[in-house]
């Protein structure tokens, strides 16, 4: 059959063009994952509440008011500096990549305020993170201090955070306010179960981050370096699909997940193509007692229930994606064993193998230079079925947690969904895109393998 031939009759295949659309689809969403989405499937984290549902959400009236959620950096030169007491130098320096803001204080008492006016688009809050690097230098005597406060649109100031007074100096210094911790509502005058977040953002309008630095009249000169702050207030809906249990992006896990689903399926299914394809040419050209051992041995390995030993194999063997990838493959070489035999036991009796025989070749060079050629369509046919029940499998295994979890994979979304309330939520946002994602891959390549089976299958085209 030529190539021409091939691509017309499956073009005439309705099934064979919806499974090869399907594919393409997929495969379109995993080369192009990290333009389709700016995260990082694992590592940003808290970019939104809890659960957070996507943001296509507020279409609905009962979802028109849910925070969108706010997030930003404050770069080196983004600061409104106000020197308060003493005369202070500022200057701009880069370390390890990073643009820092430095203040120069001389002998003497001195005090500087540094602000930063943004637009606040919610009445209300959850949640709200900062984060700030800075560090001190020369400071050999006295001691310099930070404190940070918040302005809301009425002017009320709000101080939720003051540093220790530094006394020596230091290379790095972190500081970070989480409205959830109890030292910042105890600053805040607020008991256990107050909501700092709410107490801060009561309305929309221009609030004020303000960092003011100070240091005592007997210290010396010292210089002060500020870093990038980052200001989150994580939002009730984000994103195509929302987030998971720590802030994750779904969609990102979904897309990202796209390509391991296919590296998965078809790395294990190729592997056990080529073991059973290797194993069905031997038994059935060979024959005799090797045929029946191969073929004893592949009946043991049907009869094995697979899902509880892929299971037992995967908690001995570790949670890793290749060693998933190698159990898959291991269980499933059978079916294309016994049918690469099938057919080889048919072909060997054929002229041209005689023939073969007759001018002297090997059973080695018969094997793999006339019988091989003959099963490939077989071969690549069994190899596009197998795909998606390793898709399955592997998607089963990590569902009951015996997956890679440094992996995003569909059946990861599906674990973790169970596993931190998101069926009891009927967060189906969560639930389903992995559910969809699972079933239509597999369903495009057992609509592509069964048109390959019906074109290149002799048996198939004798009907």
């Amino acid at each position: 059959m030529t190539f021409r031939s091939f691509a017309k009759q499956y073009r005439q295949s309705r099934p064979g063009m919806v499974g090869l659309g399907i594919l393409l689809f997929f495969v379109v969403i995993a080369i192009f994952a990290p333009l389709l989405t700016s995260y990082d499937p694992l590592k940003d984290m808290n970019l939104a509440n809890r659960m957070a549902m996507p943001a296509w959400f507020r279409i609905f009236p009962k979802y028109r008011d849910a925070l969108q959620g706010t997030a930003f950096h404050i770069t080196a030169d983004e600061w409104d500096v106000k020197t308060i007491e003493g005369e202070i130098e500022t200057a701009f320096s880069e370390q390890e990549g990073d643009d820092y803001l430095q203040l120069n204080f001389p002998e003497g008492a001195g005090k500087v305020l540094l602000t930063h006016t943004f637009g606040y688009p919610s009445d209300t809050a959850t949640v709200f993170e900062i984060g700030l690097i800075y560090g001190i230098s020369q400071l050999d005597s006295g001691n310099a201090a930070l404190s940070f406060s918040i302005v809301d649109p009425n002017g009320k100031t709000y101080s939720p955070w003051k540093s220790q007074n530094h006394r020596s100096t230091m290379e790095v210094r972190k500081f970070s306010i989480d409205s959830r911790d109890m030292r910042v509502k105890t600053a805040l005058g607020l008991g256990p179960f107050g909501d700092a977040a709410k107490t801060v953002f009561t309305s929309s309008g221009e609030y004020s981050l303000n960092i003011l630095m100070e240091k005592t009249p007997e210290s010396g000169p010292v210089t002060i370096d500020l870093g990038k702050m980052t200001f989150v207030v994580p939002g009730e809906v984000h994103g195509v699909l929302g987030v998971d249990h720590l802030g994750c992006d779904l969609w990102s896990q979904l897309a990202y997940g796209t390509r391991f689903a296919l590296l998965i399926g078809l790395s294990a299914a190729f592997i056990a193509v080529v073991v059973g394809t290797t194993i069905g040419i031997i038994s059935g050209y060979v024959g005799g007692f090797i045929d029946e051992i191969l073929m004893r041995l592949a009946d043991i390995m049907l009869s094995v229930p697979l899902l509880p030993i892929l299971i037992i194999l995967a908690a001995f063997f570790g949670k890793s994606i290749w060693n998933t990838v190698i159990l898959i493959a291991v269980f499933a070489w059978m079916g294309t064993a016994r049918m690469v035999r099938s057919q080889t036991l048919s072909l060997r009796e054929q002229t041209f193998v005689e023939a073969a025989r007759a001018a002297g070749a090997s059973q080695t060079y018969i094997m793999w230079h006339h019988i091989m050629p003959n099963v490939l369509p077989l071969v690549f046919a069994s190899l596009v079925l197998l795909i998606p029940s390793a898709i399955l499998f592997e998607s089963t295994l990590s569902f009951l947690g015996f997956g890679d979890p440094s992996t995003p994979t569909w059946g990861n979304m599906l674990q973790n969904a169970q596993n931190f309330g998101a069926f009891t939520r009927l967060a189906w946002w969560w639930i389903l895109p992995p559910g969809l994602a699972i079933t239509l891959l597999a369903m495009a390549f057992v609509l592509i393998g069964n048109t390959l089976n019906e074109i290149l299958d002799p048996r198939h085209q004798e009907r």
